[in-house]
């Protein structure tokens, strides 16, 4: 791969959705602290984990797994971020076109690194209402919803970049 090194500063915009990302992870680990004593010992999980039973409920000490894995999966997706030249295009990375498709890829990881924040938010927040008997009506939304945009957004991006090299 002989793609060109340029140095992508961050933008407003990139270092603000890099913030959110980090502050709804360490949302997540805050509110569950913060209601982790009024949880029954067994709850619905609403993530998959080998150790949930049949009905879909496993231990309250299940639910520090996720703000945990999250929290490692952006921050890679961030350190990730700032190496744009080792991802795959969709196109020849050339000195001219370098900059801009480094950009937007970039800015995808930090979009999808701030989606998945709020997914372990979701999934927490959802877990804890339910530990303390709470059923919103917003399990039936959010799966679809998440699953929409962590297809999506990499779906927007590609277009951009492809309308942007090819006009």
């Amino acid at each position: 791969m002989n793609r060109p090194k340029i140095a992508i500063e961050k933008s407003k915009l990139d270092r603000a959705l890099e913030i959110v990302s980090f502050l709804m992870i360490l949302g997540s680990a805050l509110i569950l602290l913060i209601y982790y004593n009024q949880l029954p010992e067994e709850l619905p999980i609403h993530f998959n984990t080998p150790q949930k039973n049949s009905a879909g409920y496993g231990n309250k000490s299940l639910l520090w797994e996720l703000p945990i894995l999250m929290g490692i999966i952006v921050f890679i997706i961030y350190k990730l971020s700032n190496y744009p030249g080792i991802l795959n295009y969709p196109i020849k990375i050339k000195p001219e076109n370098a900059e801009y498709n480094y950009k937007m890829a970039s800015r995808m990881l930090r979009v999808l690194g701030t989606v998945i924040s709020f997914t372990c938010f979701s999934l927490i927040l959802l877990s804890i209402l339910n530990g303390l008997g709470y059923y919103p009506e917003l399990e039936s939304y959010i799966a679809p919803l998440l699953i929409g945009l962590l297809i999506g957004i990499p779906l927007v991006y590609l277009v951009i970049i492809l309308k942007k090299n090819y006009t």
